[in-house]
């Protein structure tokens, strides 16, 4: 029986030994743990409304949204409200970045007062500085209008006079062509093989980009055919320096068709120009024929060039039809109201 007891003893020993000890659990631990807890909560959290004013100062606030933020958190975060853009009537009407709108639309109207008053040449100088101090333009494409009127006068009547001096008796012309600033294209025939080659040396020698075409196989071999650039010299590009009135086209016109009458030149064409506005000037263009010989022609051109006549010439074309002379010739004039 004893023996028995022992036994039974042991056994239970054995089961409350193999039992685990029990944990017991720090009160100073779990307010550590529920601290992490809020603190992990509050700067997801922060981070989420960071992020959302964020979106807020970007975007705008969303339809579903507006008139739900307070103005003062809108404001600080630089956020725009539709609902709250609204004008409001107060002290002056305002948008929702603080701004007057009557005073923007003060300075808007001064501004505009401002550049209806500006001249021509404030304007100008508004717009390119350059163009008003710039004294080194030396390309016809750079030239103001008027000066490209200087510019094409004295171009025809230099590459015209050096026609009549360095052709040969001997050599025609079907066709000579001239065009403004400085391109030229003339065809024709000699009588003999050096008088083609003077005259095809004395034009090369007064121009660039100078040009002559293979000859076709049944060409003559006085044929003559050419183009390029003349070189134009000296050239006073103040010669012209006014515009012409509206009032004064009428002069200008009757002007012209006097110097060619003097000169033996008679002019069809000045009835109907076209005009074509470009806001602070009006451009004439004339386009006339005439039926004159090459040396009344010529004497014209010397004179034309030589006139205060306010007018340019773009292009003339001279060719032979049959035994006469016709010549279709471009005249423009620029006008101001």
């Amino acid at each position: 029986m004893i023996h028995l007891n022992l036994i039974d003893a042991a056994e239970r020993l054995t089961i409350v030994e193999s039992v685990s000890p029990v944990h017991v659990t720090s009160i100073d631990e779990l307010k550590k743990k529920s601290r992490k807890k809020a603190l992990t909560v509050a700067v997801a959290a922060l981070f989420a409304i960071v992020a959302f004013s964020a979106f807020l100062s970007i975007c705008g606030v969303p339809a579903p949204l507006q008139g739900i933020f307070p103005e003062a958190y809108l404001s600080l975060i630089g956020a725009e409200d539709a609902s709250r853009t609204a004008l409001v009537m107060g002290n002056g009407q305002r948008t929702s970045a603080g701004g007057s709108l009557e005073a923007q639309a003060a300075a808007q109207a001064a501004a505009l007062r401002y550049r209806d008053n500006m001249t021509a040449k404030q304007v100008v100088g508004e717009i390119n500085p350059q163009a008003l101090f710039n004294n080194k333009r030396t390309d016809y494409n750079s030239y103001l209008p008027l000066e490209k009127v200087s510019f094409q006068k004295s171009s025809l009547g230099q590459f015209v006079a050096f026609m009549n001096s360095a052709t040969p008796e001997d050599v025609g012309f079907s066709d000579c062509i001239y065009q403004a600033p400085n391109y030229f294209y003339v065809r024709g025939v000699a009588a003999k093989p050096a008088s083609q080659r003077s005259f095809l040396d004395r034009i090369k020698t007064v121009s660039s980009n100078f040009r002559t075409p293979p000859l076709p196989e049944n060409a003559p071999a006085t044929d003559i055919t050419a183009f390029g650039q003349y070189n134009v010299e000296n050239v006073n590009l103040n010669s012209v320096n006014k515009f012409v009135s509206a009032a004064e086209v009428a002069n200008e016109v009757k002007a012209i068709k006097t110097l060619g009458s003097t000169n033996k030149v008679t002019f069809n064409g000045f009835e109907k120009p076209v005009v074509e506005d470009f806001g602070v000037y009006k451009r004439f263009t004339y386009q006339v024929t005439t039926s004159a010989d090459f040396s009344d022609l010529q004497a014209f051109v010397a004179a034309f060039s030589a006139s205060p006549i306010r007018m340019g010439v773009p292009s003339v074309e001279m060719k032979f039809a049959r035994k006469d002379l016709l010549t279709a010739i471009r005249f423009e004039m620029f006008v101001i109201p």
